[in-house]
Formats: structure tokens, C-alpha cells, sequence
């Protein structure tokens, strides 16, 4: 059975990430946090195993580039079929890795077919709200090069809209809860910094 190797797998995919706190391996363990606390919530039967696969491949593309969930699943693909892992549950966890990307996903119209892939969705979700959420904009947007009105936008064109795609009501709450605290500080940032070209945003 190849979920006999998942501690093999795991360790491979934790090789691959960065240290980053925004998109690196520290991500990925606050990603596996909320999903198990979703499944916990919401009374879900998930395999173990099959969750920690999933949420240690889901970001290994970033490696590689955007669109970092179609890379992720390459490279999810290859691995999965090198502990000769059953088709079924393959497909099951790429689905929920190229289904997770809130990016990719517009373009795509792709959505998770699972409860494997709706929490891995909900949980990635999670973790770009609140403070996490607040820093990760401004950590990735300063080694991107983006200019601080772009990554301010960043939140209403993106951040804060994250709440509405949710798939538990779980999740759901915690989004309400955490949306609102992101944007309780981000109003406080502006007005810190009182400068007059965010009347435009």
C-alpha cells in the first residue's frame, strides 16, 4: 500500500520547500494545522495519511513558478506514482492540489471533487487571513518588488474575498472572524501611513 510511505514522501516534499514564512514550509504546517482542525469541526473521515500527502504537495511547485498548483501537480504526480500509488486516490489528491489555488482556479474553472480537495482549499484560504494572513501579503509582496499600494489592493481584490469561496461552515466562521481582524489592521496601516494616494483605493 503506498501510504506506507508517506513519512518517506513527507520528508522528500519538506526538501523541497524554503524557509519563507509567507509561501515556504512554515505555510505548509500552518496549512496541515487547519486541516486538521476542519476535519476535526466538521466531523470528516479522512485518512491521515492521505491529508499529510496532500498538504506537503500542494505547494511544491513554487519551486518551479506560476502557475505553482499545475507544477505542484507534476511534480505530486511523479511522486505518487513512484510509491505506486492507485490511480483513484492519485487523481483524488491532484485534484485537490490543482483545485487549491485561488489563481488558478479563476482561470480554470476547476473545483475540488472531494472533501480531500475542499479542505485542503479552505485551510490554504485560512491561512492568508488574519495577522498570518496580514504579514504574508507584505513578506511576498517585498521580495516580488511590488510597490506597497499593490500589495494593499492585494487584499480587496483578493484577500477579502477569500471568505465568500469557503466550502465549511467551519471555516466560514473562522474566515468571518479573521477577515475582520485583517481588516481592522490594514485600516489602521493607512491611516498610519496618512499618505494621500490610498484615497484611491
Amino acid at each position: 500500500m503506498c501510504l506506507e510511505k508517506t513519512e518517506l514522501l513527507v520528508k522528500i516534499a519538506q526538501t523541497l520547500y524554503d524557509k519563507s514564512f509567507d509561501h515556504g514550509l512554515l505555510h505548509v504546517e500552518r496549512v496541515l494545522n487547519w486541516v486538521f482542525k476542519i476535519t476535526e469541526h466538521e466531523n470528516l473521515n479522512l485518512n491521515k495519511d492521505i491529508l499529510l500527502l496532500t498538504v506537503y504537495l500542494h505547494d511544491v511547485g513554487r519551486l518551479i513558478g506560476e502557475p505553482h498548483a499545475y507544477y505542484s501537480a507534476l511534480i505530486a504526480e511523479y511522486l505518487l506514482e513512484e510509491i505506486a500509488c492507485p490511480g483513484e486516490l492519485k487523481f483524488e489528491i491532484l485534484n485537490a492540489i490543482i483545485a487549491h489555488s485561488y489563481s488558478y482556479v479563476n482561470v480554470k474553472g476547476i473545483s475540488p471533487r472531494s472533501d480531500l480537495g475542499r479542505v485542503l482549499s479552505d485551510a490554504d484560504k485560512l491561512d492568508a487571513l488574519g495577522v498570518v494572513g496580514f504579514l504574508r501579503v507584505f513578506m511576498y509582496g517585498e521580495r516580488e518588488q511590488r510597490d506597497l499600494v499593490f500589495s494593499i489592493r492585494h487584499f480587496y481584490e483578493k484577500i477579502f474575498r477569500l471568505k465568500q469561496l469557503l466550502h465549511y461552515e467551519y471555516s466560514k466562521r473562522v474566515a468571518g472572524e479573521l477577515t475582520m481582524k485583517t481588516s481592522r489592521i490594514l485600516n489602521e496601516l493607512i491611516r498610519e501611513l496618512n499618505k494621500a494616494y490610498f484615497e484611491s483605493i
